[in-house]
């Protein structure tokens, strides 16, 4: 999911991909009981059908049908054409603006979606859009090199090359985390973030470019966490715990980490959007937040879900206790609007 997450802006929008043929059998879907839910697929898929999917058909009798293709151009696509398909569709959150701006979106009946049992957070929900779950990017230290209580609590120490020694792992996205990064080691604040200061964050990088080795996709992460090529670095928090349950010799500090989330809309025109309304009213009700999350390395957006998880299951999600007062909450609306232009910027200076 979280490489899916990652597909570049300036990709997703760039034409519009084909609309699917399934609207033949969707126009019955309506009256049949059925919600047609896009989604990234996978073993989050499974994990949804079982937390999500199947209580919600089980209390409403409205079936639950997948599929898959969530790109930005098939949405648009649809929208345009008059041809919509789906009824409930997962996205990255830059597309709760993309997709207001364009006139993509239905507005969401928050008479039934209960928002007020959304964790705070500005731009966490919209009137066309609400939280799915929450993952973080978080600092990743090898155990081999760095022993618990000597290893770097904050990014101005793992700029600390002598005190630190070795290679620094980053995505090589411009979005993943890395400029926060950088201007934290700077000593900016964590509430002064937003707007990035672009410059002062690669000349803060600048700093350790010799020591950095970039990463495309989070399965390279894990390999560089597994064999030692990074001692050090920034990674979802679902990779790192992927190679903890391996047995690498990798730990997690969650000091100064970075938070996001995935999010869910309604495409306008939806063909049933009032079962849209009602499945979201459930996927964001305690117990399935809860039931998600005990499925999933993802962090419930409903706080009073953590209350039904083992304390053992909820210290190591995302908004979870170990991770109170320490995260920085990403700024989903500013890379939405600058991610084209500061792509081309963090290359140039790579490629300097």
């Amino acid at each position: 999911m979280h490489d899916r997450l990652s597909l570049s802006r300036r990709k997703l929008l760039s034409g519009s991909a084909a609309v699917s043929v399934l609207s033949v059998a969707r126009g019955a879907d309506a009256q049949s009981g059925r919600l047609v839910y896009a989604t990234w697929g996978g073993s989050w898929e499974k994990a949804i059908r079982d937390a999500w999917f199947d209580p919600f058909t089980k209390q409403t009798g409205i079936a639950v049908v997948t599929t898959g293709g969530n790109t930005y151009g098939k949405f648009r696509a649809m929208v345009e054409s008059g041809r919509v398909e789906w009824d409930v569709v997962e996205v990255n959150p830059d597309f709760q603006w993309i997709g207001q701006k364009e006139n993509l979106l239905e507005k969401l009946d928050f008479s039934v979606i209960d928002r007020s049992a959304i964790m705070p957070g500005e731009d966490l929900v919209t009137d066309y859009s609400v939280p799915q779950v929450l993952w973080s990017r978080v600092l990743f230290y090898n155990t081999g090199a760095f022993s618990a209580g000597k290893h770097p609590r904050d990014w101005t120490e793992v700029w600390d090359r002598k005190a630190f020694p070795g290679k620094r792992a980053f995505a090589s996205k411009a979005n993943s985390g890395t400029l926060e990064a950088a201007l934290l080691a700077d000593g900016v604040p964590m509430d002064k973030i937003y707007p990035i200061d672009v410059d002062r964050a690669l000349n803060s990088l600048s700093r350790i470019k010799d020591d950095i080795v970039w990463y495309d996709t989070n399965a390279q992460a894990e390999q560089f966490m597994t064999d030692g090529q990074a001692v050090l670095g920034l990674v979802p928090d679902g990779r790192a715990l992927s190679v903890i349950d391996r047995k690498a010799p990798v730990a997690i500090e969650y000091n100064q980490s970075m938070m996001t989330w995935s999010t869910m809309v309604v495409p306008r025109g939806a063909p049933d959007r009032d079962a849209a309304m009602r499945f979201l009213a459930y996927a964001l009700s305690p117990q399935a937040q809860a039931a998600v999350a005990m499925n999933y390395t993802y962090g419930p957006v409903v706080p009073a879900a953590f209350a039904k998880l083992p304390p053992e299951r909820a210290k190591i999600l995302s908004g979870g206790p170990q991770q109170t007062g320490k995260y920085l909450l990403v700024s989903e609306h500013w890379w939405g609007e600058n991610l084209a232009a500061v792509t081309d910027k963090l290359n140039a200076w790579r490629l300097a």
